[in-house]
């Protein structure tokens, strides 16, 4: 047999750095721009990444050593950092990809499995959960040698032995059109200006679980003391739980877990103290954290932390009740945190570089002369409405002036006020929704009112005492419908769906505090490379919540849609 003879082309690669051109150093909403000159050649759009190293607090801020502890979204990492993208060449924009955040948290929460949040935890920042030993960005705590006597001299008693906020090197493969295109940029006839706009940094941190109202156990009464006992030990890992412990000595080749390592307190963190009978309620200073052996008197204290504060915390009576929180009474942090913040440093794009044989790069010159070379792209445009809360059956107007709409994407979100306690601003929220319809060019699609009712029961499962939220805790159960469209218009947004838990079955609550985006969607063209055309056409969403449903919501409606680039004599162009 005559082997046919290949037509495949030797390509060679190369990656160089670009630094940012305006600092080395960025807090919220600032600024950060990359030039990236025609000297690159060819970019693999799709195969580079922005890499940056980010830290928790406000830089030179002394009152950092006084907050709780903070992450970044768990689900979304670092791209929740980044709150809009303008990708521009030679002064003409090419994408505007408003609302960045917003849709990576969409685009994640379809595309999650154990897989890939196993490779972007190590990549991204991301995190299993909100717990402390999940954190990425912290030291945790040093081990500790519990005591018969606990006195504050014991266990953890400078800062230097606890918990403390770290730099941690971040690369995220940015989302859009430029950067998820499979086929080489040719930079050097159209070369980019990037500039990131980042998020306010409330928005996008986190406290984490069981950082807020931990439980401590009531004061004897003997008199004025400054230290209190932690009531649930087994949600630090410690030994034992929330009730008395017979102590066991362990058995050979087994080890007792260190209950200091994932509590999330330190010491010089300032906490408030809330609770009944005699408790002096306010704000106090964490001298030290310790822990009781199996020399202490008392068997019911056996294994369990003992924090004590610089000053007396009751008046000598029996404080009841009695709780450590690290926020306000309205989830805002304390006076003495100072502002909350987070910084950027030494931020680059990690350019992927093809290099074509020459006569290839021939080829791609000709085309350019002709005025014949082109390449599409599939990017979005994200279009806000905003809808009052006293407003149930809604009609949203979306300015859709495209050629090629694949999809469009919309993710209601409360405008409650946004906490380091929930993610309000990233994740779509049911908010009690009814039914949608969208009406586009004067005619509805589908042709029937799709369902939002949820399925009431089974309700979500209690969070005992000595427990944390499992993953499996997602909420009632969406209409078939629903979930249908929803995954049509997901897969025509070339978003590969894995699964749809965390896109419909999100908390049922009116705050996020779970990651989890819903939304409403409709697919306008199911084929590879199919779109529709929208110009001087009218799209409405018809979008109906119950009475119980009165908040004021933002829609973020994202139109996923195919660009035209052209590359010419002339310059460049842009057709959409």
């Amino acid at each position: 047999m005559f082997k046919p003879r290949s037509d495949a082309v030797r390509i060679g690669q190369d990656s160089l750095l670009i630094p940012c051109k305006n600092g080395n150093q960025f807090v919220e909403n600032n600024i950060i721009r990359f030039d990236i000159p025609r000297n690159v050649g060819f970019m693999d759009g799709a195969n580079s990444y922005l890499e940056f190293e980010v830290e928790i607090g406000v830089p030179g801020q002394a009152a950092n050593l006084t907050q709780p502890s903070y992450m970044l979204d768990p689900l979304t990492g670092g791209q929740s950092l980044i709150d809009r993208i303008m990708i521009r060449s030679e002064g003409r924009l090419i994408e505007e990809l408003n609302s960045y955040n917003v849709y990576s948290a969409l685009h994640y929460s379809a595309t999650d499995n154990e897989g890939n949040m196993n490779k972007r935890s190590l990549l991204e920042g991301c995190a299993k959960s909100l717990l402390q030993q999940d954190n990425p960005y912290i030291q945790k705590n040093a081990a500790i040698t519990p005591a018969a006597a606990p006195n504050g001299t014991t266990g953890l008693n400078t800062a230097a032995q606890s918990w403390k906020f770290i730099r941690r090197k971040i690369c995220l493969p940015l989302l859009g059109g430029i950067f998820r295109n499979t086929r080489a940029h040719p930079c050097i006839a159209m070369p980019l200006e990037v500039e990131i706009i980042l998020a306010p940094a409330v928005k996008v941190l986190r406290l984490v679980e069981t950082a807020d109202a931990i439980a401590c156990d009531d004061t004897g009464g003997a008199g004025a003391q400054a230290f209190l006992n932690i009531t649930q030990r087994a949600l630090y890992n410690s030994i034992g739980g929330g009730t008395a412990e017979v102590p066991q000595a362990p058995l050979e080749g087994e080890g007792l877990i260190n209950g200091s390592c994932n509590l999330p307190l330190r010491v010089g963190q300032v906490v408030r103290l809330a609770g009944g009978g005699t408790l002096n309620a306010g704000n106090y200073t964490i001298a030290a954290i310790e822990q009781y052996n199996v020399a202490y008197g008392t068997a019911a204290d056996v294994g369990k932390l003992r924090v004590t504060f610089t000053g007396n915390i009751d008046g000598g009576g029996a404080a009841t009740g009695v709780s450590i929180h690290s926020l306000s009474a309205t989830d805002t942090p304390l006076a003495e945190h100072g502002a909350l913040g987070y910084s950027v440093n030494q931020p680059r794009l990690v350019i992927q570089k093809v290099i074509p044989p020459p006569s290839e790069i021939q080829a791609i010159t000709r085309a350019i002369a002709k005025g014949s070379y082109s390449q599409d792209i599939i990017t979005w445009t994200a279009v806000n409405t905003a809808i009052p809360a006293s407003q149930t059956a809604t009609t949203n107007i979306i300015p859709a002036d495209l050629t090629r709409v694949k999809s469009i994407l919309s993710v209601p979100v409360t405008q409650a006020v946004d906490t380091v306690r929930n993610s309000n601003s990233l994740y779509g929220m049911y908010l009690d929704a009814d039914r949608y319809q969208y009406q586009i060019n004067n005619k509805l699609v589908p042709d029937r009112r799709v369902s939002l009712v949820r399925e009431q029961f089974p309700a979500r499962d209690a969070v005992g005492p000595d427990s944390v939220r499992r993953p499996y805790v997602y909420g009632q159960y969406h209409e078939g419908a629903h979930i249908w469209e929803v995954e049509k218009a997901l897969r025509s947004a070339n978003i590969n769906v894995t699964q749809l838990n965390k896109v419909t079955l999100n908390n049922g609550n009116f705050v996020a505090d779970y990651p989890g985006s819903w939304l409403v969607a409709r697919s306008l063209a199911s084929g590879v490379g199919s779109s529709m055309n929208l110009v001087n056409k009218s799209v409405v969403l018809y979008l109906d919540y119950r009475t119980t449903s009165n908040m004021v919501k933002l829609l973020h409606n994202f139109l996923v849609h195919i660009r035209t680039l052209t590359v010419s004599m002339e310059g460049s162009q842009v057709f959409y």
